[in-house]
């Protein structure tokens, strides 16, 4: 089976004029992970991702539900890992074919591994943003593209630029499928400003129907008068004989009608709200299941990088890590695109924050999503800070970060697998 994802592999890069060497030994390394229990609340693997990948395939094929990366940005920057995948001025991408060469074989096995209704998500930077769409859209399909989201990283913005300093990176969401769909966000708690004996509630929708049918003679049924006390409180008969009257008039006094028959305003008029000058309002609930549509713009102080570095200082002692993420960031990610029981993979696991940040969320709704991370054993720089302080292997770090969450709770349970 594996043979044919190698295949799809092949047609892909073929297909955009990218050169592409896969040398694998699948064989030798499914066998590693074929008896794989990923009970924990997080599994690290330790080895090269493609090779990770490739051995999760076949017992994890179609299983995984989200998957979050923050690769390199092909910056050339001198950082903990290699971030310079910059190749000859040739060909249709010219100097971004060798970055686009790195990434293809990996996004294709990601796609494998993720259920119809998965979901990736992938965080990059204006530099790349143009050729990651271009694998995207081809690996996954146009037309499950999700859409992208705009991150403000940076209140000043980065000083390297000469004419413009950045503040954005983005996140490009693709589905597996048209099954994938996003949750959304928790709904803002705080704009439900009224309350009573069925819990706190907003006014926004008019009981009156607008627009098309909207009309008394279109639904006659639905033409009659409501009566409201000074409370706000809405009945379909005057109770008390001094209660005031309204019917569905607009503000040209045109006769419009209701939204529900006379029997079932009777029945829910405790969902009703009159306002003190007759405007009938429908109660919007707050409950903790409610989410809103994500917007494509996301600016909020918890996402800047200098939270994320204070983070990585807390935890680490020092900056260990280059380009760490903070952890609301992908809580936040991670709440509105996957179900508290959903099994998440990061194969660019950095410090380990989707862990982290999957944990939080656990902690907070009682949760059990699983992680699975991956990330390189490679052998950090002696002069590296990273090295100074003890640690020999990239992924050292990711593992310090689980060992730090299981201090803090000792019910959280994680395995290290090393690749060979």
């Amino acid at each position: 089976m594996s043979s044919v994802v190698h295949s799809k592999i092949a047609n892909i890069a073929a297909s955009l004029g990218l050169e592409m060497q896969l040398d694998l030994d699948f064989d030798s390394i499914i066998k590693n992970l074929n008896d794989l229990d990923l009970k924990a609340d997080c599994t690290l693997f330790c080895g090269d991702n493609i090779d990770v990948l490739a051995s999760l395939y076949e017992s994890q094929q179609n299983n995984v539900d989200f998957c979050y990366i923050d690769p390199p940005y092909n910056t050339t920057n001198s950082f903990i890992y290699n971030d310079t995948r910059v190749s000859q001025q040739s060909g249709l991408f010219g100097s971004h074919s060798s970055w686009m060469s790195f990434m293809l074989p990996r996004l294709v096995w990601a796609r494998e591994l993720l259920k119809d209704t998965g979901i990736i998500t992938v965080s990059i930077d204006d530099y790349e943003q143009p050729y990651l769409r271009i694998l995207l859209d081809t690996i996954f399909g146009e037309d499950n593209f999700i859409g992208n989201i705009v991150v403000c990283r940076s209140v000043n913005g980065k000083g390297s630029k000469k004419n413009i300093a950045v503040n954005h990176e983005y996140v490009l969401v693709y589905g597996k499928s048209s099954k994938s769909k996003i949750l959304g966000m928790a709904d803002d708690t705080s704009k439900y400003d009224k309350e009573d004996e069925y819990g706190r509630y907003k006014v926004d929708g008019l009981f009156r129907k607008k627009g098309d049918a909207s009309r008394r003679e279109d639904r006659p049924n639905m033409f009659y008068p409501l009566y409201y006390n000074d409370e706000g409180k809405v009945f379909t008969e005057n109770t008390t004989g001094n209660l005031k009257e309204v019917y569905p008039l607009d503000s040209k006094g045109i006769e419009r009608r209701w939204l529900w028959g006379k029997d079932k305003a009777k029945n829910e008029a405790w969902k009703l709200y009159a306002s003190p000058n007759g405007v009938i309002y429908v109660k919007n609930y707050s409950t903790a299941e409610k989410r809103t549509k994500i917007r494509s713009l996301w600016s909020d102080n918890r996402y800047l990088t200098e939270r994320a570095t204070k983070q990585i200082k807390d935890i680490y002692g020092d900056k260990v890590f280059e380009t760490p993420k903070p952890i609301e960031l992908i809580e936040d990610l991670l709440f509105s695109h996957t179900s508290d029981s959903s099994l998440i993979l990061d194969f660019f696991a950095g410090t380990g924050t989707t862990a982290h940040a999957a944990h939080n969320l656990n902690c907070i709704d009682g949760g059990k999503r699983k992680v699975i991370l991956v990330e390189k054993d490679e052998s950090i720089a002696p002069s590296h800070i990273a090295a100074k302080m003890g640690f020999n292997l990239i992924s050292d770090i990711t593992e310090k970060r689980l060992k730090h969450i299981s201090n803090i709770d000792t019910n959280y349970k994680f395995s290290v697998h090393t690749i060979l």
